[in-house]
């Protein structure tokens, strides 16, 4: 008898261990994910996004012109971003962007602040990685 009481305990004492894990394990996922009890803290505001500025000195082919500029990007990447909490995928997509520097290996650099915070935020995308996706990240933001 003695020993049908000590499994029932022990099985008693695991369930609840397995409970009490994942209550904490769904809270820190829950605190981690959802949104943020000041969501202008963490907005997201692009300031600039530019597909191309490693081919900015870089000379085309014959009949092709370098029209690469400084923000080039911006009004795509704002678009997609701007005022999300928290983090945001942008996106150089090149049936959008056109291509501003035919031949050239094209880098992706964005710019962005988090809320009311001046800090500037880049992230550069080398050039030989393909699809060109930014993680916009303010999670990290007070």
């Amino acid at each position: 008898m003695r020993s049908a009481v000590g499994r029932a305990l022990m099985m008693l004492a695991a369930g609840l261990a397995v409970v009490a894990a994942s209550f904490l394990i769904t809270t820190l996922v829950a605190r981690h994910w959802l949104p943020s009890p000041n969501p202008p803290a963490r907005a997201i505001h692009v300031t600039q996004a530019t597909y191309g500025d490693s081919c900015r000195s870089f000379v085309p082919p014959a009949g092709h012109a370098n029209l690469v500029k400084a923000g080039n990007a911006t009004a795509l990447v704002s678009q997609l971003c701007d005022n999300t909490d928290a983090f945001c995928p942008a996106i150089a997509d090149p049936h959008r962007l056109g291509d501003p520097a035919f031949g050239c290996d094209k880098d992706f650099v964005v710019d962005w602040r988090c809320g009311a915070d001046p800090t500037i935020h880049q992230f550069r995308q080398p050039p030989e990685i393909f699809p060109k996706v930014v993680w916009i990240d303010c999670r990290a933001q007070p």
